[in-house]
């Protein structure tokens, strides 16, 4: 059995009454309200993504919020991040030690908030069991990895879950840490734009995680990221997940898409100069994949089955993994940018044939297309790809660093802005 002193590490509640103040963050994510109104819902929550963006604090957020009306020994909290504990003692244990009752029989609600439950074996028909035979737990847990996850939950939990995809900050989130009313500058950016662009900037190279908004020594932000997010990820989460042989190999290809973001993926070509089978290049670049390093966008044919058969590019999950990655940040900064764009509109597809266009955005029968430059240049792509498919494209953009105006009829717009902006979510 847990000792007591074990829980009690992670639930201090249960003497003081309230969360430890270094537990808590003063601000909330956007998508903490999202979450909060289900907790009295009976469906599990799965909160999931990336390491580093704020999952653990959201959980203490939501247990700081339930101390105002719930017992407080009804609230139960356990990492399974470091030691994998047996899950069945755990809960045995909280219910032996702390509540001297069966869950069954205790008066009023119960919360238990389980993390990292992704390193816990057979995790969801364990959940399954425990919410199935006892009505009164409420399970809040999370998980930082992807396709595995949601799809254990959605086969073994269907009907019993809600998952919330816990991105990292937003370009508003960003201006909100840093004590801004983002309402005000929505009202008119460009009476913010000097002010906006250089936290541009730093939102790009290493401002998508929480615990670095205030950050001004970039070293420091750089081996942040490489240690607490690219190893963790490479060295513990993938490596617990799947047999993974040549763990460098990972580190490798992480490096060469951080060289050029948005690089088109070819197996055969980088097994060869890496000296590597094939096959064993695909799988590596699904483990990324699926540990949240890298995102696929699809070259567009019409429909989604056509286009996953058809070449892709590789992007990261966020541009600042570029930056941690490579000192001279002017070399690779219009990948990043393109980088940032693809992520901001969640882009599923570009367009390559015989020109480019760097997002397709399909809705319905229309389509919004953005081309990302450096700077303004020729919109010879675009007005291609208009004459090309004509009524199909709803509306065309030019995203650049700082350059905005109109070339044709088509608005040119610096990502500073064009973060703030929703028409394209």
């Amino acid at each position: 059995m847990t000792s007591i002193g074990s829980l009690e590490q992670f639930n201090p509640w249960w003497k003081t009454g309230n969360v430890k103040d270094s537990w808590l963050k003063p601000y909330k994510r956007h998508i903490y309200s999202d979450i909060e109104k289900y907790t009295d819902k009976r469906q599990v929550i799965l909160i999931w993504g990336l390491r580093r963006t704020g999952k653990t604090t959201i959980m203490f957020q939501l247990i700081q919020e339930l101390l105002t009306y719930a017992d407080k020994k009804h609230i139960f909290y356990f990492s399974f991040d470091e030691i994998v504990f047996d899950f069945k003692e755990i809960l045995e244990s909280y219910q032996q030690t702390v509540l001297a009752n069966n869950f069954d029989e205790v008066e009023g609600k119960i919360y238990i908030f389980l993390d990292e439950i992704q390193k816990v074996d057979d995790w969801e028909n364990k959940v399954k069991v425990y919410y199935d035979l006892y009505p009164n737990i409420k399970f809040v847990i999370s998980g930082s990895a992807s396709v595995s996850l949601r799809r254990k939950s959605t086969e073994s939990l269907a009907g019993r879950i809600m998952d919330f995809h816990m991105k990292l900050l937003s370009f508003e989130e960003f201006i909100e840490m840093k004590g801004r009313d983002i309402k005000q500058i929505k009202e008119n950016p460009d009476l913010w734009k000097r002010e906006l662009i250089p936290l541009f900037y730093r939102y790009l190279k290493y401002g998508m995680f929480p615990e670095l908004y205030a950050e001004n020594d970039e070293d420091f932000a750089r081996k942040y990221i490489l240690n607490n997010v690219i190893e963790r990820v490479i060295y513990k989460d993938l490596p617990d997940e799947f047999e993974i042989k040549d763990v460098e190999l990972l580190k490798t290809l992480v490096y060469i898409i951080c060289k050029k973001p948005g690089m088109i993926v070819n197996y055969r070509e980088i097994a060869k100069d890496l000296g590597k089978d094939q096959r064993t290049i695909a799988n590596y670049f699904e483990y990324l994949e699926f540990g949240l390093l890298i995102k696929f966008v699809f070259n567009y044919r019409g429909s989604p089955i056509a286009s996953r058969r058809k070449m892709k590019k590789a992007y990261l999950y966020t541009p600042n993994l570029a930056f941690a990655f490579n000192q001279d940040i002017d070399s690779i900064l219009p990948y990043m940018l393109e980088n940032i764009v693809a992520l901001h509109t969640d882009a599923r597809f570009f367009y390559r044939n015989s020109f480019e266009i760097d997002f397709i955005i399909p809705d319905n029968n229309k389509q919004d297309i953005i081309d990302v430059k450096k700077s303004r240049k020729s919109i010879k792509q675009v007005k291609k790809y208009q004459e090309k498919f004509g009524d199909k494209v709803r509306r065309s953009m030019i995203v650049t660093l700082e350059e905005e105006g109109t070339v044709d009829d088509i608005p040119v717009t610096p990502a500073w802005k064009f973060l703030l902006d929703t028409a394209f979510l």
